[in-house]
């Protein structure tokens, strides 16, 4: 049985898909040690991997103002910086005990690439959202090609910091092409092939897998109401969702409505929306899986995991993109017409209530949610992903 190593980012985004994967190789057999930090370390610890804690210099939770203009330039150079901040602890971490095999998230492509090449051993490269290759990226997408001079200061920044990472380590060079797009042997992407932009154009070398919905019962639990009527869940995500008056907005448009709504609302303080109605409930946290089950409805940020999981259940969706690569999937969303994007709309009662009627009365809309709810859930998950990585590590044995 192999060691596996798996190195992420700490964010909900990125950790929540590989969980159950992890579970699965641990099932097998297999060691896995999970890098996170305190935040996630009880998220991770149930899966039987062992878990290696460490101090992130990303920003624990994002500023909930729309991103600068320049958001997308200066990413990469704090991706590079979070790589050179990292690697000496999961050197470290690892000293005793190098593993056979690396799976790294392609928010951490420059540690994952520095580490296998030290250590000598294969890496998988993990996609929670869209993969990458020559004809799609997310830079490609957003146009950050010809959108920044190569003399921005990010830019400059970035390419000086990625080479002396890698001549600090001793490791052929990583090219700021490489970085953006990635060329690992082998990759696993937590998306449908058919939900993938260009998704005929990924070769073998990439394992569209879907999402990996696993034991979700320490979310909690939640009961639909008995009366019957339809669900509609919102949610913003769990970065960019401190926006009260988004969520103020949602209980003026649906108070006293049919719907039977369901508000996410993380650390916001319940107060600050003032006396909801009986069919109006909110909560910090809840067991989304178990509401997607009987939603008719989703009020969403567009991520991609959130997307996954609406689709696995055959929910259509209302877009309300909070980020850039958020503004990709939604824009994919109504590409597909599995429900609406209203990115760049002011959320007015009046608009929320009028894109939910509209998009969960639309037969086109359910029967396009169907088709790739089927495609998602063939996808073959948390199983599929274990036996794709038991093949990558057949030669390396």
């Amino acid at each position: 049985m192999a060691h596996i190593a798996l190195l992420t980012i700490p964010a909900y985004g990125h950790v929540m898909p590989t969980l159950d994967v992890v579970a699965e190789l641990v099932r097998r057999g297999h060691r896995v040690t999970f890098a996170t930090t305190d935040r996630f370390a009880h998220l991770v610890a149930p899966t039987g991997a062992r878990v290696l804690r460490y101090e992130s210099s990303l920003t624990p939770k994002p500023r909930t103002e729309d991103p600068p203009a320049d958001f997308a330039a200066w990413l990469p150079l704090v991706l590079v910086v979070e790589s050179a901040a990292t690697i000496p602890a999961f050197e470290i971490g690892f000293a005793a005990d190098a593993p056979d095999l690396v799976l790294y998230d392609r928010t951490v492509y420059a540690t994952g690439r520095v580490l296998a090449a030290k250590w000598g051993v294969p890496a998988v490269e993990l996609f929670p959202s869209f993969a990458y290759n020559d004809h799609w990226s997310l830079a490609k997408f957003l146009d950050e090609e010809n959108g920044f001079s190569e003399a921005h200061p990010a830019r400059v920044a970035f390419r000086e910091k990625l080479a002396e990472l890698t001549r600090a380590h001793g490791v052929p060079a990583i090219s700021p092409a490489d970085f953006a797009v990635g060329r690992e042997e082998f990759a696993l992407a937590f998306v449908a092939r058919e939900f993938q932009y260009e998704g005929d154009t990924f070769d073998d070398r990439f394992a569209f897998v879907g999402p990996c919905l696993g034991d979700r019962r320490f979310q909690g639990e939640w009961q639909p109401p008995s009366d019957g009527g339809p669900v509609l869940l919102v949610s913003l995500g769990t970065a960019f969702n401190d926006r009260p008056e988004f969520f103020r907005a949602a209980v003026t448009a649906f108070a006293g409505s049919e719907w039977h709504v369901v508000l996410s609302i993380g650390g916001l303080d319940p107060a600050s929306l003032g006396e909801l109605p009986p069919n109006i409930e909110a909560h910090a946290h809840l067991p989304q899986l178990t509401v997607l089950e009987h939603a008719s409805a989703f009020v969403t940020h567009a991520g991609m995991g959130g997307t996954m999981e609406a689709l696995h259940f055959d929910t259509p969706m209302v877009a309300l993109p909070q980020s850039v690569e958020q503004a990709a999937v939604a824009n994919r969303v109504a590409e597909l017409g599995l429900g609406t994007n209203l990115a760049g709309r002011e959320p007015t009662p009046e608009l929320l209530r009028d894109a939910v009627e509209t998009t969960a009365a639309d037969e086109r809309v359910r029967s396009a949610v169907a088709a790739m709810g089927a495609r998602v859930r063939a996808a073959g998950g948390a199983v599929r992903a274990a036996d794709e990585l038991e093949r990558h590590l057949e030669p390396a044995s």
